[in-house]
């Protein structure tokens, strides 16, 4: 990400967290001021913890936007707080501004209407009349139930989220490939991705998710893509991590799109020298098991993180398939029969790559919705779900299967709600 790319995300990111953050100290503040009067104690109240519990900022800027420096204890005392105070008024700041957007129609009417002296007395009539003023109490009593429950919602479910987000989950999944040949069924994948090393996922956390693929005991270990955060720099304590990776027939990675906002290069490289991991940048490999051929590719990524179509990603995605061709005309093998699995970052491109007869294709990105207000069946109600239908679990079509992985890391607040961090052991069947 440029320079100039990074300051304009930067400035955009603050002014839309600094802006729900006034409306919510504003509403919070009239509140008081509504019960109590215009008070010291009042004004200390509404205050403090806005300026107490956004310190923490002057930290992170200076330190170039990470906090994963700092000590443990005050990560735990200073900064936890922080990122619960963050997720709550940002949830309820968008509360606060849905009501606004659905009730500007009657403010604007009401507000130009005031502006001329016959409306404005007939509107001034209908305010005073007895009805309305029922009317008018009773919205204000249902206003203020309604922000006293989402505040408490908000707050309760920021601190789960903060204290629960490296709670993670083992999902078990078989996975049936048509035609897949008798000899592979049985083979296991454990599946971890969106690690996002960096500050949210420090050196002995990831010791513990290592140990945890480790024990599961599968064939293969899949890793596609969000190696690292923001810097390259954060590969080391990966690397440090992931080194004691084990699994019998291989462990095959793909970089994310986190993974091109430094230096890929220097990522690949720790990657490639300081890892068993083999890094499959454009490329494929294909392994014998039991007399059966099993093809594995990894399609690089790029810095988009939306889901709007993206030419270079898809043209990675042709030329992984034509250089997997090649090889399996130099190996005498066909291609359309051979078991085929990709390591595909985005997952929102699956229809769109039914041509090239993947099989399996192993995604993740979104991290499930990383904070998911509710779920209703297949309906995900995150910011994920607003840009995809492709949030989580298994996809299937005519011609392959996708599995899109919560993953285990998280992006802007350390925060997963109703949505745990996971490792995935598939089984093929």
């Amino acid at each position: 990400m440029s320079t100039l790319s990074r300051t304009l995300f930067v400035v955009i990111l603050f002014s839309v967290i600094l802006g729900l953050q006034y409306l919510v100290y504003r509403t919070f503040r009239n509140f008081l001021k509504s019960r109590y009067g215009s008070s010291s104690a009042v004004k200390f109240i509404s205050n403090y913890p806005f300026l107490l519990f956004n310190l923490p900022y002057l930290y992170v800027i200076f330190n170039r936007f990470t906090s994963g420096t700092i000590p443990e204890w005050v990560y735990n005392y200073a900064f936890k707080p922080f990122y619960i105070f963050q997720g709550a008024t940002i949830f309820i700041g968008l509360f606060l501004l849905i009501g606004k957007i659905i009730k500007s129609p009657f403010s604007i009417t009401a507000w130009v209407l005031s502006k001329f002296n016959s409306t404005k007395q007939m509107l001034n009539r209908f305010r005073n009349k007895p009805a309305v003023k029922t009317v008018n109490r009773s919205r204000r009593v249902f206003i203020k139930s309604s922000a006293a429950l989402v505040s408490g919602y908000a707050f309760t479910g920021a601190t789960l989220g903060v204290l629960n987000s490296g709670n993670f989950e083992i999902v078990n999944k078989e996975i049936k490939i048509p035609n897949l040949p008798k000899e592979l069924i049985g083979v296991t994948i454990s599946l971890i991705c969106d690690i996002h090393s960096g500050p949210y996922m420090k050196e002995d956390l990831m010791n513990e998710y290592v140990s945890a693929v480790n024990d599961l005991g599968s064939d293969f270990i899949f890793i596609p893509g969000d190696i690292t955060n923001s810097e390259k720099t954060e590969v080391i304590p990966f690397a440090k991590s992931f080194r004691d990776l084990k699994a019998s027939k291989g462990i095959y990675a793909s970089l994310g799109n986190h993974d091109y906002f430094s230096d890929p290069e220097f990522i690949a490289k720790i990657i490639s020298e300081e890892t068993p991991i083999k890094l499959l940048r454009n490329d494929s490999e294909i392994i014998n098991i039991n007399g059966k051929d099993l093809c594995i590719l990894g399609v690089e990524d790029t810095r988009q993180s939306g889901s709007s179509y993206d030419n270079v990603l898809m043209s990675y995605l042709n030329t992984t398939v034509e250089k997997t061709k090649e090889k399996f005309i130099q190996k005498n093998l066909d291609y359309d029969t051979t078991t085929k699995v990709a390591l595909f970052h985005k997952p929102y491109f699956f229809e769109q790559m039914n041509d090239k007869k993947l099989d399996l294709i192993l995604s993740g990105h979104t991290h499930g919705g990383q904070v998911v207000l509710a779920k209703f069946g297949d309906l995900n109600i995150s910011f994920a779900g607003a840009v995809s239908k492709y949030i989580s679990g298994l996809y299937e079509n005519e011609v392959s299967r996708m599995y899109v992985s919560r993953g285990i890391g998280s992006v802007a607040l350390p925060i997963r709600f109703n949505c745990s961090p996971e490792i995935t052991k598939i089984t093929l069947v």
